[in-house]
Formats: structure tokens, C-alpha cells, sequence
């Protein structure tokens, strides 16, 4: 199907490229169809483009880009949600907010997106535990990092994130 955008004109979608997110986003509970852009050029960062409504698209990222440690404890109802067996089913994603300053851009850990991609299903969960925030740094431990006294850390060897599965 050819689906107009404000942000990439007129794209070519296949049914088996959408994903949908049966409640929505937050604060955008209307879009619940959505494809991933990809853009070699803009890697890391990857574009969640709204099928239902053409001037809605997000910027994101996989959090351990920005982040080593970043962990969520997963029920099975989010697992049930995302038709997922387990949690190597999903892959995690943070939604970005672009500055014009790149130390000033910012990613979502509070509310990570989950994706099962197989079977095409999102969803938007909330950490409620007070561990992240909305407004995260993107780039706050490789500016840590790059400080003088710290120049000779190593960086830590495994940086994925961790998905946990409770309850």
C-alpha cells in the first residue's frame, strides 16, 4: 500500500512491515499502525512512521546505545501482549528527542517501546520504579567517559540491555 507522510512523502508499505500497537502510543492512542524506517546513513536511529495518521513519526533508539545497564523486569502480560514465549522474542527500543545541540538530545527510558517483530506487535510500557526518566541524556555516559581522570576507563564489554522476566 502507498501511504503519504509529511516527514518522507510517499512511501510503499507491505502488510507484513507494520506493526501494530493495539493501544496505540502514549498520548497518541489514535495511531495504532506503524512501520520502522531504516536509513543506513542515520544508524543508530531508526524512525517509527505512523500508517494511520501521515504527520506522525518518531525518532528511536536501542537504549544501550546511550545506556550499559538499562534493564526492565518484563510480567507475563507484557509477554502475552506481544504474543511473545519469551523475552529474547523483543527487542527494545526508546523513543528520541532531537536537539540542536547533540549533548542536549535526550531518549525516553521511562516509557520504552517493546517490539515483537515476528509476529508485528508493539507496545509503550511505563517504568513506574523511578530508576529512569523521560529525559535521559543520549549521550551522558560517553561524555562521562570522555573526562579526563576517566579517558583510561575501559568501556564495559557486554552493553546489552537486559530484559527480565518477572511473574
Amino acid at each position: 500500500m502507498l501511504v503519504q507522510t509529511t516527514r518522507f512523502g510517499e512511501i510503499d508499505v507491505k502488510d507484513d512491515q507494520i506493526i501494530s500497537f493495539h493501544s496505540g502510543l502514549i498520548g497518541f492512542s489514535e495511531a495504532q499502525r506503524f512501520v520502522i524506517r531504516e536509513d543506513e546513513a542515520a544508524a543508530p536511529f531508526r524512525w517509527l512512521q505512523s500508517i494511520d495518521s501521515e504527520d506522525l513519526a518518531f525518532v528511536m533508539i536501542e537504549p544501550h546505545v546511550s545506556i550499559s545497564n538499562y534493564e526492565l523486569e518484563l510480567t507475563n502480560v507484557h509477554l502475552k501482549k506481544l504474543h511473545a514465549e519469551k523475552t529474547e522474542d523483543l527487542s527494545v527500543y526508546t523513543l528520541v528527542t532531537m536537539a540542536k545541540i547533540m549533548k542536549d538530545v535526550t531518549i525516553n527510558l521511562q516509557g520504552p517501546l517493546l517490539f515483537n517483530l515476528e509476529k508485528r506487535l508493539g507496545i509503550q510500557i511505563i517504568v513506574q520504579d523511578g530508576r529512569y526518566s523521560t529525559r535521559h541524556s543520549l549521550f551522558a555516559e560517553k561524555l562521562k567517559n570522555s573526562t579526563p581522570e576517566s579517558s583510561s576507563q575501559e568501556e564495559p564489554e557486554n552493553s546489552s540491555r537486559s530484559l527480565e522476566q518477572v511473574g
